[in-house]
Parts: C-alpha cells; structure tokens; sequence
C-alpha cells in the first residue's frame, strides 16, 4: 500500500479546498446609499450602478435627481425597464398621459414605448431602474400578445395584493409588487414582520435572486453556511441555487423587497406552485392597476 508523501498530501488539500471555493457563492452586497443633493443646483442628475454585473442581463441603476429637470427615456427593444421609486416626488409622462410617481412605487413602463420623468423646480426625487435584457424566448412570447405588454403598471406597494406562503409564518405581511406575466422571467414581492420570526431554508435552482432592505430592516440572510445582517437601503445577492433563510430577533424588523430573475420562462411556474394569493388577483386581471 502506497502511502502520500507531504507534498502530494498538501496538494490534495490544496485542490479540495479551490473546489469548495469554486462551488461556494458569496452573498455580494452594496448600500445605496441616499443622495444628499442639499446645495446642489437644480437640473442635477447623478446615476450610480448597483451590483453592476452581478446577475447576467440585469442592470441596475440608482438615480438622484433635483428638479427643474425632465429624465427623456427612448423607445428600446431587446429590453424591459421597471422604476421602483425611493424618495421624493415626481410625475412620470407617457404620450400625452401623466401619472403622479411618488415615494414607495412601482412601474412596468410598456414594452418599447418612449417614457418621461419631470421633477419640478426645487424637488428631489431618487429611484431604481431595474432593467431586464430580454431572451429569444421572452421576445417571442411579448409577439404572441403585444396588447399584454402594450399598457402602463404602476401601483403604490402598499397597495400590492397579499400573499402567503409556506415558509413564512402567519403574522408575516407579504405582497406581490410584480406579478408573473408583465415582465418576462422577471417578479418582485415583498415580506415584512417583527421578530422574532423567521423565513424557513429553502431553495430555487430556477433563478436568481436580489433582497432590498427597506425601513428599519435588520435580519440575518443565510445562504450555504454564510450569514450577512440585512439592514435598511442594503442590495443582497442569494447565491443561485443555494439553499438560504432569512431571521429576525425580538425588536428588530425584518422589511425587503425580492427580486426573482427566472433562468427560463418555465421556472416562473414556481410563483402560483409557492405563493398563494389571498384573492383572485391572478384571475382579475383588472386588479392589476394597468393603465
């Protein structure tokens, strides 16, 4: 029987532990932080990328403005852009339409179509642009029903219709900011409850996923034997395929908002299989706020 020597027996290490580097994914994180644009002239605009490649063909971008300033957005193919405002007010022009866009708010601007924002004189206003690059697949499904995607979404979150699911518990709020179906392979919800509580280990192979800490937010994510504290303003990366959960302690707020970036249009399957909506929003389309 051969026995290693020192050298091989240290290699042997070496090449376990670049294996167990390689497979295990770390939860990347960045605050956004809030643009202080006190004395800053009006008609400043200041655009900062948020986990810039961090998930394939997703971009987004934190945007801070100070009116007297319009934001023009072109027409684009290949590509879906949903607004998620933070602070501030502003209204948002669509054609010859305009809508007021506040604070906590969310927008699936239509697919292809021209789109503005105007600040007004003296104003600030901050955002996210979420921007989702879409497949062959994607493009062919928006062919098949352009009158789906040819409308305007736009709904306060705390307007959002309920959910529940199993591996929250009773007391937890959750709701469903972008449903399945307006973007493709792309939804957002959100979870809020006071600890301590918790959200049960689980797992999705079939997408990736972002956490946004919001007011008050402080839990701890875990992911593959990783822990990272969610706090308030924090982006958070769930590692693909990792099996995470997420804790909160007694007096503390566990508040997020979740992104699900599906690898296939397949996968979304997973939302009506996991979230069960406490009315016939699925149904009623009419509940969907679409303009």
């Amino acid at each position: 029987m051969k026995y290693l020597n020192n050298y091989s027996l240290l290699a042997c290490i070496w090449l376990i532990a670049v294996n167990v580097n390689v497979n295990a994914q770390k939860m990347n994180s960045e605050i956004i932080y809030a643009t202080n644009m006190t004395g800053t002239p009006d008609g400043s605009i200041i655009q900062t990328a948020v986990l810039p490649g961090e998930i394939e063909g997703v971009d987004i971008e934190h945007v801070s403005v100070k009116g007297n300033y319009r934001i023009e957005e072109p027409a684009i193919t290949g590509c879906y852009d949903v607004l998620l405002s933070i602070q501030g007010e502003a209204s948002l022009s669509l054609g010859e339409d305009a809508f007021e866009f506040n604070s906590n708010c969310i927008v699936r601007i239509p697919y292809n179509k021209p789109f503005s924002i105007n600040i007004e004189k003296e104003n600030e206003f901050q955002y996210l642009r979420i921007r989702k690059h879409l497949n062959d697949s994607d493009c062919r499904l928006i062919a098949q029903d352009p009158d789906a995607h040819s409308s305007l979404y736009m709904k306060a979150i705390s307007d959002c219709p309920a959910y529940t699911e199993d591996i929250k518990s009773d007391k937890a709020v959750n709701r469903m900011i972008l449903p399945e179906g307006l973007v493709p392979r792309f939804c957002m919800g959100s979870v809020m409850t006071e600890g301590p509580d918790a959200v049960a280990e689980h797992e999705h192979p079939m997408l990736d996923q972002l956490f946004l800490g919001l007011q008050n937010c402080r839990c701890t994510c875990y992911a593959d034997g990783e822990q990272t504290v969610l706090i308030e303003n924090m982006m958070l990366h769930i590692p693909l395929g990792s099996k995470h959960s997420v804790s909160v302690l007694e007096g503390d707020t566990l508040y997020y908002i979740w992104f699900d970036f599906f690898l296939t249009l397949e996968g979304q399957k997973y939302m009506e299989e996991q979230h069960h909506m406490k009315d016939d929003y699925r149904q009623d389309k009419s509940k969907r706020d679409v303009q």
